[in-house]
């Protein structure tokens, strides 16, 4: 999965033509800030906008169209754990808590996924007055053989699985958009800020991208697995 950039002063600058530089795809990042230099000597800092559990679910569905179905279980679970981290750290901005204090509380469970679901759990229940819904048993005993005792899956259970993930994230990620507004924002621009540098002396862009599960997607389409994997598929050939 690789993010294509176009140097926004060839593109707008002084100088620009009506034939717009082709994109330069860089590969994905784990601190979402993309800085690269184009042809003319342009250097561009770019931020991606979307949120790690976004871009996890989506590196999940790339795996699946190259065959790698074990990679693609880890990186939908991947997916499903940083979006519980999200909730959880939308849900205390919603309530109004300092930055410093969720980052240097987040640290003592950073490591910790099940202390982190439970976290989730009860952050749910309070501001829902219900239980959250989660994978299915089945769904967690097959994610545990396929990470931890090396169970090869098959195309089909991968994608099973993947549509679980996504059947568990979308129905929390709707009442979090309608109910948590100022703690989504919060969290968004957190991640924007921290992924900075300190002593930044040039402008820092932002971007966008398309993704499976999406927090700026308002068009209320939500395709299952199988049809976002075609036209995932059908973006990558026109490449």
């Amino acid at each position: 999965m690789r993010l294509p950039f176009t140097c926004m002063k060839c593109t707008f600058g002084e100088g620009a033509n009506s034939h717009p530089p082709y994109p330069k795809y860089v590969e994905l990042r784990d601190d979402g800030r993309y800085e690269f230099t184009c042809e003319k000597g342009h250097t561009t800092v770019t931020v991606l906008q979307e949120q790690k559990f976004e871009v996890l679910f989506d590196l999940g569905a790339y795996a699946i169209l190259d065959g790698y179905y074990r990679e693609a279980v880890a990186s939908f679970t991947s997916s499903l754990e940083r979006f519980y981290e999200f909730f959880i750290k939308a849900a205390l901005f919603q309530d109004g808590l300092e930055e410093s204090a969720i980052t240097e509380s987040w640290k003592m469970v950073s490591s910790q996924s099940e202390r982190q679901l439970g976290a989730f759990v009860f952050l749910y229940l309070k501001y829902f007055s219900e239980s959250p819904p989660l994978l299915r048993q089945k769904q967690i005993k097959f994610r545990n053989e396929v990470v931890h005792k090396g169970k090869i899956p098959s195309r089909e259970e991968a994608i099973g699985y993947g549509q679980e993930v996504l059947d568990t994230i979308r129905p929390i990620l709707r009442r979090v958009k309608a109910d948590l507004p100022t703690g989504i924002e919060r969290t968004v621009l957190h991640h924007l800020m921290s992924s900075r540098k300190a002593d930044e002396s040039q402008p820092v862009g932002t971007m966008s991208i398309a993704t499976i599960v999406s927090l700026n997607d308002g068009t209320g389409k939500e395709p299952n697995l199988e049809e976002a994997l075609s036209e995932k598929q059908w973006r990558r050939d026109q490449w």
